[in-house]
């Protein structure tokens, strides 16, 4: 499988698909984000993206944001993680995540795809 090298390409992608600024706010989602997650497009641009992990999770990964941002240095990035992803209606679906980060303006932004790993 071809993985995204772009945030574009994360958007464009048959996979659900979205997009976060520097701040960690949701700046961008596809259609598949929309069905995948329960979440419509108007509902979720502008919340954190913690919104959409687990709250087990969520001190982690804003520490782990944080260290990227103020340092470059990522070991997430480009390569598929196994992470859970909360929906709307607050399942926990295990899927794969592939993170990408681009940088415009002099600030990250970030994208990711998520597969589903249940049957």
């Amino acid at each position: 499988m071809k993985r995204p090298q772009t945030l574009a390409e994360i958007l464009a992608s048959d996979l659900p698909g979205v997009i976060a600024d520097f701040q960690g706010i949701i700046v961008e989602v596809n259609e598949h984000f929309e069905i995948f997650t329960g979440w419509q497009k108007q509902e979720i641009v502008g919340q954190l993206i913690s919104v959409i992990l687990p709250s087990y999770f969520r001190e982690s990964h804003h520490m782990g944001f944080s260290r990227f941002t103020a340092s470059g240095v990522a070991t997430i990035l480009n390569h598929p993680l196994e992470l859970k992803v909360i929906t709307k209606d607050e399942r926990e679906i295990l899927s794969e995540h592939y993170i990408i980060a681009e940088k415009q303006d002099e600030k990250w932004s970030f994208g990711a795809t998520l597969r589903s790993l249940e049957s």
